[in-house]
């Protein structure tokens, strides 16, 4: 069998290599293609999206535009000059007229698209040949004609025109062409890449860090959502998923945090679990009260006992632990055993079960407060007790019993000891406070006595000059009297009984004053009367009292201030005040001034003051200040009765109440509500 060479023909080979060649390249671009990044990507193809369709369509309509520009202004004239030659070159060719002939050439040799014009006879002569020497380059177009004279061929005409001015101006069409696509393409760059950036890429690279930022578990700030495109969306589902995954590590943190405190506490526990069952079992060794641990129900197994239990009730460990009859044996009575277990078992606790309880061979029996208490360990239930022996402090409780029969015969005795000084207390108090009555009765008297002396006094001199007067006028009388003397004995009679009248009515107005504040000193009455007055008659009593100091007594009471009380007990506690401030605010000190002050305290009430800017009581004694007996000048004029009359004084009988300040320096203010209505009473003495 013959084999033959097949040869390819030589453009088969080509045609094959060049498309290998193709092929490859496809490859490279393809490659560099991928390598390309979004950005460059995108650019590439809106610029191949814009050029290639404007190179194509600008191709093809530059293309059509040079044709229809050939079409109408060189193939369309070059036509028509063919028609008009051939008519009028029939005519010049017949006469052979070639005059003619060469002004009808010249004429359409005036168009610089002209280039030759040839007219030859039928014998194929030249008969006309004009030819531009100027227009040679350019697509060269020709137009051939016979030339007929009355239906005989005398001639052929060839008018040959280029197209080169045409395509002068197709290239300069080409080339603003261009340069506005280059412009349009260089606007529509500029558009894309501004509107790529700032729809896409600016997003896309913010998505790209937030990515990055989530990835790095950063996830407190949150992704722009970029309006509600495919971007917008895609970077909602990225803040989406921010937020799920911040949740979720959130909750993993919570979870590892619960879970890592749980191990901590469960190892805490059981460390706890350790340290408590040796500490347990350290105390319970250690501990001086006897313990026992037993199992729970059946026998009560016995499972530990301490040193102090075996000590108290002298027992052999070996053989109390063999032994469980020898443990339960110990209870003298086995039906209380009996109770006090059925009390465990339904209660779960027993205290201070007392119980006789034997002892080891040679030791007497014991009297026990047996408590105990139900646990559980390993899910195993125990029964834990513990014994105190009481037997001493039965016998010490017994005589303690005995010790009170006898105490209570003591203390009766004791009780009627103490009600008898009580009485003898109460009558001194009683007979200090009637001496302070008298003692201010008698200042009562003493101050009457000074206040009516003036008046008195003045009108006894009045009286006795009356006397004189009335004597001599008799004499005058005897002798003679003329109208003058008598006229200047009335006139001095009428002055002296006004001074006598004027001494004598204020000699009754202190009268009756006094005998006012005597009648409330010295009862108990409830009338209406007004404060500023009351106040200033209880003063002039004390007048001469307060003379006798350094002090003054100032009042700033407004008149019209009206109340219906008991102005007796009312009068005994700005006495006593007012004694107390003199007796004690101003030791060491050359003057003083006591201020009595009053206001309304709404409508039924006022605030009631007795003020001095003495020494001050000290902060030690303020509230003992009106305990009874309590005193700083006991033997020295201050009896320490005086502040608690006035404390029982307010609050029993004029319904009110009384508290001291004495701020350091300031001296002592003396502060009551009183109610402007006291409620009918009956005033213990």
């Amino acid at each position: 069998m013959a084999v033959g060479v097949v040869k390819l023909p030589i453009h088969t080979r080509c045609h094959s290599i060049h498309l290998g060649t193709m092929i490859k390249s496809l490859q490279t671009w393809q490659k560099r293609w991928a390598a390309l990044s979004l950005r460059q990507t995108l650019f590439l193809g809106a610029s191949l999206g814009i050029l290639l369709p404007a190179l194509v369509l600008g191709y093809f309509q530059i293309v059509s535009r040079y044709e229809n520009a050939v079409d109408l202004r060189v193939r369309a004239p070059m036509e028509q000059y063919a028609d008009v030659l051939s008519r009028g070159m029939a005519v010049a060719m017949w006469n052979v007229d070639k005059g003619v002939a060469d002004e009808l050439v010249d004429a359409v040799m005036r168009n610089p698209d002209v280039v030759s014009v040839r007219v030859v006879d039928e014998n194929q002569e030249i008969f006309v040949f004009k030819r531009n020497e100027g227009q040679v380059d350019g697509q060269m177009l020709k137009e051939s004609r016979e030339v007929v004279y009355n239906g005989a061929r005398v001639g052929q005409l060839t008018v040959e025109l280029t197209a080169a001015r045409v395509e002068r101006e197709f290239k300069s069409d080409i080339l603003k062409l261009a340069q506005g696509l280059l412009a349009q393409v260089a606007v529509s760059f500029l558009f894309i890449w501004w509107l790529f950036n700032r729809r896409m890429m600016r997003p896309l690279q913010e998505l790209q860090a937030g990515a990055l930022r989530l990835a790095r578990g950063e996830l407190k700030q949150p992704l722009n959502t970029f309006g509600t495109d495919e971007i917008g969306n895609l970077a909602k589902g990225l803040d989406a998923m921010r937020i799920d995954l911040g949740h979720l590590l959130t909750e993993r943190d919570q979870k590892n945090a619960t879970l890592e405190h749980e191990l901590a506490e469960r190892k805490r526990t059981e460390e706890a679990l350790t340290l408590s069952r040796a500490k347990f079992a350290a105390i319970f060794d250690a501990s001086p009260v006897a313990m026992t641990v037993s199992k729970l129900g059946g026998e009560f197994t016995l499972v530990d006992f301490n040193v102090a239990w075996e000590r108290l009730f002298a027992q052999d460990r070996a053989l109390v632990r063999t032994s469980a009859d020898q443990h339960n044996a110990l209870w003298q009575n086995q039906h209380e055993r009996q109770r006090v277990m059925e009390t465990l078992m339904q209660t779960g606790e027993v205290s201070r079960s007392p119980n006789w309880m034997l002892r080891g061979e040679g030791h007497s029996a014991i009297l026990c407060e047996v408590s105990g208490k139900v646990f559980s360990q390993g899910g195993e239930p125990f029964l834990i007790l513990a014994y105190e022996d009481i037997t001493e402090k039965q016998k010490n409780q017994q005589d303690i019993l005995q010790l009170n029969a006898t105490l209570e015969v003591r203390v009766a005795e004791r009780t009627r000891e103490l009600s008898e000084a009580l009485s003898h207390l109460t009558a001194a108090q009683s007979e200090l406070v009637r001496s302070g009555k008298m003692a201010a009765l008698g200042a009562l008297v003493a101050g009457i006595a000074h206040e009516l002396n003036t008046p008195v006094g003045n009108s006894l001199m009045v009286a006795s000059t009356m006397q004189d007067q009335a004597a001599s006028f008799s004499q005058d009388l005897a002798q003679g009297l003329t109208r003058s003397r008598l006229e200047q004995f009335v006139a001095k009679m009428q002055d002296g009984a006004s001074i006598l009248m004027s001494g004598l009515r204020h000699a009754a107005e202190l009268v009756a004053s006094f005998k006012q504040v005597a009648v409330d000193q010295t009862s108990i009455n409830r009338r209406r009367f007004d404060l500023h007055d009351t106040v200033e008659e209880i003063l002039l009593t004390l007048g001469p009292s307060i003379r006798k100091t350094t002090c003054t007594v100032q009042t700033q009471i407004p008149a019209g201030l009206a109340m219906e009380s008991f102005p007796g007990p009312l009068g005994q506690v700005i006495t006593n005040l007012i004694n107390n401030a003199m007796l004690h605010a101003f030791e060491g000190r050359e003057s003083g001034v006591i201020t009595i002050s009053a206001h309304a305290d709404g409508n039924d009430h006022l605030i009631f003051t007795v003020q001095d800017n003495g020494v001050g009581i000290p902060q030690a004694h303020l509230a003992r200040v009106f305990d009874p007996f309590f005193t700083t000048k006991l033997g020295r004029g201050g009896s320490g009765l005086g502040l608690n009359i006035v404390y029982n004084l307010v609050h029993d009988v004029l319904g009110g109440s009384i508290h001291v300040d004495s701020p350091p320096g300031e001296g002592a203010c003396f502060t009551m509500r009183l109610p402007l209505l006291v409620a009918v009473v009956q005033p213990t003495h």
